[in-house]
């Protein structure tokens, strides 16, 4: 009987672990206070770096969430799915992902959109900070 407590209180130390190192994957973006790169994500290839970039509330990279229904839910989180091109200064939404208020998915899609140049403050910056990571063996 006690080999299984504490067999039980292992596997959930395990979880608990696991999830507080999910979590801190996690980093800001420096000179973006909205935007949060999750660097376990990030995967390069050449001049090309794919990453999973969250932001508050609804991005304008995220696809009209008005022709999905009557009325869309309220977006709280965003979290997308980009690949940057380091060599040309342009990126793309591969995934995209939107939370309601509530932490229920509001939104789902993983149709790669097209190849954007990257505008805005926020996202040249992620852009910077991806590519320097990719560059820096993922240090930011």
């Amino acid at each position: 009987m006690a080999l299984r407590k504490f067999g039980r209180m292992a596997a959930a130390a395990l979880c608990l672990g696991a999830t507080v190192a999910a979590q801190a994957a996690w980093r800001p973006v420096p000179g973006a206070p909205d935007l949060d790169i999750e660097l376990g994500s990030m995967q390069a290839e050449h001049s090309l770096v794919a990453v999973w970039v969250r932001s508050w509330g609804r991005h304008a990279l995220l696809p009209d969430l008005a022709t999905h229904g009557a009325r869309p839910p309220r977006i709280q989180r965003t979290a997308l799915r980009l690949e940057f091109d380091c060599s040309r200064r342009t990126m793309r939404v591969l995934a995209a992902n939107a939370y309601a208020t509530t932490g229920a998915p509001a939104f789902m899609t993983s149709t790669p959109g097209p190849v954007l140049p990257v505008t805005g403050d926020d996202l040249g910056w992620a852009y910077d900070a991806v590519c320097e990571a990719a560059r820096s063996d993922r240090r930011l």
